[in-house]
């Protein structure tokens, strides 16, 4: 009977070996298991990640396409501005040189203006005079002024 005992004592040692593995066995199940979805997580995780760098990577592309088309229609902007300011300037140079010549236009009518007024006012002494001269002439041969024929001293005015 002592080897019955002492493998009685073997088995109990073996069922308590085998539990204890079987514990073992099922914590590192566990844990396996655990560790899998930490895993998967993971892996869902950085599936995500990816995606996300994907769509800003499209993001930026599209940003930089904008970006270098509001740089091309900035360097058209700039360039009709320009285009612009030249015409302006051009066109300012352009009026200011017609109004230089208009004013030295006026101030040749100006001066021709004065230049008629003072022959007007010679060409009017010289009437006053061949008319006075005239009379005293006429007075002097004798004849008499007849008021139909009379010419008077002073010319109408003409507007001048």
């Amino acid at each position: 009977m002592g080897s019955n005992r002492g493998r009685m004592t073997e088995d109990r040692n073996l069922a308590a070996e085998l539990s204890l593995l079987a514990t073992d066995v099922d914590s590192l199940a566990k844990a396996l298991a655990q560790a899998q979805a930490e895993l998967d997580r993971e892996r869902e995780h950085h599936r995500e990640q990816r995606l996300q760098a994907e769509e800003l990577r499209q993001q930026l592309r599209q940003a930089r396409r904008r970006a270098t088309a509001a740089e091309r229609e900035l360097v058209k902007v700039g360039a009709d501005a320009d285009a612009a300011v030249h015409r302006v300037e051009s066109k300012e140079r352009e009026l200011r040189a017609q109004l230089d010549q208009a004013r030295q236009t006026i101030e040749v009518l100006r001066h021709e203006v004065a230049q008629t007024e003072n022959e007007r006012t010679a060409l009017e002494l010289n009437l006053r005079e061949v008319l006075g001269n005239l009379r005293q002439a006429a007075q002097t041969a004798g004849h008499s002024t007849d008021e139909a024929t009379m010419v008077t001293a002073s010319p109408p005015d003409n507007g001048w």
